[in-house]
């Protein structure tokens, strides 16, 4: 997508969004179907398609989270719902992933148990991250596709009733789960996904709830300036999609989108008084949205220009 075709996505006629707590599965389909007919089929595009629709934190985060997996999973079926499953008892250390991946016959078998399985429920398809074996002391770990309602696939939502307003979430068990090679992903799952899936997701994210903002605030009359700053950074955000994302001059981008990003948020005071009350609400809490990881940034962009500086 070039910039001239985002501004026309962006400054098309704003559309009507459902109603706070609508279907979150009907809203992920507005970005999905018809969009591999389009010319420029990316992650970010599917963003904006998404992210125009969003109504709230949840659609908008949602639409962040999708695009985010497909970006690093661009073979992801185009209508799909996706699952991005890591976590075990140890949390989404490479060293604590317990989940195994063994040879049997023409395939493998899948054999354990993840947590915090954001969007499982919904998910038509699961990427879920298992082990090998250890190889000189490493972990040596690959994503799988594992499609829904797979025999020995088994979802329990039940420790996570109590969250209101998050993307619905799930643990998973894994027995006997038999897949083909086909399934599983060459690459070394730390390196190629599990490392960038956060930063991925945290710019994705941003420039999602950017996104919707924008189509909020031509709606309600917020100023041109504030207008202005988020369309720059929804460009910004594109740009950077456009990098590996990986380098430290991506980083050092990412590091100035992400501080605009927050400055913008905390001059939205006035912006949001514009706001009828049931739609405010459904942004709150309005403080953070757009400055989570903020620690994790900073040592990024710390070594980003260290390795600058040392050439």
């Amino acid at each position: 997508m070039t910039p001239a075709a985002l501004l026309d996505l962006l400054f098309a006629p704003p559309v009507a969004v459902p109603a706070t707590g609508a279907d979150l599965r009907g809203f992920l389909d507005r970005g999905g179907p018809g969009l591999a007919a389009e010319a420029d089929p990316t992650a970010f595009h599917r963003l904006v398609r998404s992210a125009l629709h969003a109504g709230d934190r949840l659609t908008a985060g949602a639409a962040g989270h999708q695009a985010a997996i497909r970006r690093l999973f661009p073979d992801t079926p185009d209508a799909a719902v996706t699952a991005f499953c890591v976590s075990e008892d140890q949390g989404p250390r490479p060293s604590g992933i317990r989940t195994t991946l063994t040879p049997s016959g023409d395939g493998f078998v899948l054999n354990g148990s993840k947590k915090w399985g954001s969007m499982a429920p919904l998910a038509d398809l699961l990427y879920v991250a298992a082990s090998l074996g250890e190889r000189d002391g490493r972990n040596q770990l690959r994503m799988v596709r594992v499609p829904a309602g797979r025999p020995g696939l088994v979802l329990d939502p039940a420790p996570y009733a109590g969250y209101q307003g998050h993307m619905p979430i799930a643990d998973l068990r894994l027995t006997d789960l038999a897949v083909g090679a086909e399934a599983v992903l060459p690459q070394d799952a730390y390196v190629a996904f599990i490392k960038p899936f956060r930063l991925v997701e945290d710019v994705y994210g941003t420039a999602a709830t950017q996104i919707a903002l924008l189509r909020l605030g031509r709606v309600h009359g917020w100023s041109q300036e504030v207008l202005e700053d988020l369309t720059g950074l929804i460009l910004q955000a594109h740009a950077i999609s456009a990098t590996p994302m990986d380098r430290p001059a991506d980083v050092v981008l990412m590091s100035a989108y992400f501080r605009a990003s927050g400055d913008l948020w905390t001059r939205l005071a006035s912006a949001w008084a514009q706001v009828p009350e049931g739609i405010r609400a459904a942004w709150h809490p309005e403080a953070g949205t757009l400055g989570v990881a903020a620690r994790a940034r900073e040592t990024r962009r710390q070594t980003a220009w260290a390795a600058l500086a040392s050439g």
